[in-house]
Order: C-alpha cells, then sequence, then structure tokens
C-alpha cells in the first residue's frame, strides 16, 4: 500500500504517531476529527496489514555515559544462510541496538551501544571470531550527535515540529534500576499504558507517570516515535555520506536539512563523512533530483556516496543493561 492509497485522515494519524506515538488516541482523534473508537479502529488496520511495525522511545543513551558505535561491514563468499546467521547473532547481542541489511558500498549496517571503548573492542573481537571469513572491508566511526526530524513529507508538510537530539553529549548521570527498567519497556513499546508498566514493575501509576516525566524532563527520553514499513508506504531510505571541500558549508547545509520534508535524520561522526543525511522519499528518481539539487546549492561539496537500507533486522536506541 502506497502513500497514495491512504486516505488524508489515515496520513494525518501515521503524522501524529510519528511525531509522538505515545499520545492517547482520543488526543489523536481530537487533533484529526474523527472519534476515538474510528482512530482505535484505524490504527489496528494500519498494524494489521503492517504498515505500523512498531512503537518506541527515542533516548539519548549519550546521558547516561554511553557511547555508540557504527559499522559498515562489506562481505565476502557470504550466502544468504551466512548473512541470516550474522544478523540473528546481532539480534541476539544487547550491545546492538540496531542492524540493517543494507545495498551500497556495504553490505551490513549496525550500532553497538556500550559504556566503554574496551567494551566495544570485546564485543567486536567476539563478533569477528565468528564471522571473520565472511567481512571484507569494514568502517567504523562513533556518533557525536544525531538530529531526528519529523516525517513532514507525510502531510506534504513544508515545516517541521521541534527536533529531537537522539545523542547530545550531555552526560546527566546515573539512575536508578527501576527508571532502566521503564526505559527497557518504553524501548519496546512506546503506547503501553502507564497501568500495565505499573503492574510490570509492583508500582504505582502515579509513580510511574513521575518517573517518566522526569526521564523525559532531563532529556533522557527525547519523544516518542513509530517504526513504518516504508516499502509498504512507497518509499525508500537513502543514506547520504557528503564530504566537503570547505567545512563553512555545514550550517547551511544543516539548514537546508532540517526545512526538508523528505530529510529525517542528519547524524555527526568521529571517522564518517562530514555531513550525513537520510532521506525518505518515494523514488530512485526522486532521490536523484534531489541530489541535484543539494549539489546546485552547495558548490562546496566535493564528493558522496549513498546505500539504501533494504530491511532493519533491529530497532531499539536503549541497550538491554
Amino acid at each position: 500500500m502506497s502513500k497514495s492509497k491512504l486516505d488524508l485522515k489515515d496520513r494525518k494519524i501515521l503524522f501524529e504517531l510519528d511525531k509522538n506515538s505515545r499520545q492517547s488516541n482520543t488526543k489523536i482523534a481530537k487533533t484529526v476529527g474523527l472519534s476515538k473508537d474510528v482512530v482505535n479502529y484505524r490504527i489496528k488496520k494500519l498494524e494489521k496489514i503492517g504498515i505500523i511495525e512498531k512503537y518506541y522511545a527515542v533516548i539519548d543513551t549519550s546521558k547516561l555515559g554511553y557511547i555508540s558505535f557504527r559499522v559498515y561491514l562489506k562481505l565476502i563468499d557470504a550466502t544468504p544462510k551466512d548473512e541470516e546467521d550474522m544478523f540473528k547473532y546481532l539480534k541476539e547481542c544487547k550491545e546492538v541496538g540496531y542492524a540493517a541489511k543494507i545495498d551500497g558500498n556495504y553490505d551490513i549496517n549496525f550500532w553497538v551501544i556500550v559504556k566503554r571503548v574496551y567494551d566495544f573492542e570485546e564485543f567486536y573481537l567476539e563478533f569477528k571470531k565468528h564471522f571473520r571469513q565472511y567481512i571484507g572491508e569494514e568502517k567504523i566511526s562513533i556518533f557525536t550527535r544525531i538530529h531526528r526530524l519529523s516525517r513532514a513529507y507525510i502531510l506534504n508538510k513544508e515545516t517541521r515540529e521541534e527536533e529531537a537530539i537522539i545523542f547530545s553529549g550531555e552526560e546527566v548521570g546515573e539512575i536508578d534500576k527501576t527508571d532502566v527498567e521503564i526505559l527497557k519497556i518504553l524501548s519496546e513499546n512506546a503506547r503501553i499504558p502507564t497501568v500495565d508498566i505499573a503492574k510490570i514493575l509492583k508500582l504505582s501509576d502515579r509513580a510511574v507517570v513521575f518517573r517518566i516525566k522526569q526521564l523525559e524532563k532531563k532529556g533522557i527520553i527525547q519523544g516518542y516515535t513509530t517504526l513504518f514499513n516504508l516499502e509498504l508506504l512507497g518509499f525508500e531510505t537513502y543514506k547520504v555520506d557528503i564530504f566537503l571541500r570547505d567545512m563553512t558549508a555545514l550550517s547551511k547545509l544543516k539548514n537546508f536539512a532540517q526545512m526538508h520534508p523528505n530529510i529525517i535524520y542528519i547524524d555527526q561522526t568521529i571517522g564518517g563523512s562530514d555531513f550525513e543525511i537520510d532521506i525518505e522519499i518515494d523514488r530512485q528518481q526522486s532521490f536523484e533530483k534531489l541530489m541535484d539539487e543539494i549539489r546546485t546549492k552547495f558548490p562546496e561539496i566535493r564528493n558522496w556516496f549513498y546505500f539504501t537500507i533494504r530491511k532493519y533486522h533491529k530497532m531499539s536506541y536503549f541497550p538491554e543493561v
């Protein structure tokens, strides 16, 4: 099902769930102009047909002292079964928050979220004990900041709501075990009712509400969003790495990206490219047109390359610590 086959009300619901997946159906109903029961029915239908895959909290793990490593791998001599085994391994690793099959210069992309550089080294050496024979090329970088932007394209919007900063680097200190459990729950299901969290943790509803509000106030929880099946919506994800001859263009590029409705992420890394963006767009031709526009507006671009995300195998912003 493409976006064109969804009616305006469905697209408004998707936009609201992307902006804040934890808001109530009552609030969504008021915003989109439907009854609560109709909104509930439409959401259930969008879940059933697979457009909505998951609701999750956007958590700034850097505030808790975590470091996020990104790994790109180009495979050699690997069969589809070998790739399947690699993703199964990554999905079962508590340190891995994200893993995806990609097409382009690399075949696999995953993130490792750990407290220390040595923890990453330990993880990666163990991973390579299992799969070194299939690794032809590897590239490792560290996320320093990620800006997540709303999916304004769902409603053909040209302006955006406030952005979420997934990694800010501003550490706020330790949290207790109960807060950790709340973050784990919300990272897997952002729409779980407070009363259900209270039952799981044997707390009062009021205590859970207070703790969540404190995690939001500290910026540990940056927001709540939704994982969509973009293929069913008729969109593809393009990850673009841009290399510049003049670094003064960074602020202008960021301003452009923040305004464009199809640019969803802006990444800052150590060991990556000068400027990185994620684009969600309806077809290859549209992507090429957008890149032509960017290259024309910014002659400071020396080189660029991209890959597409074929399939997400794991998505969570919080490690299972």
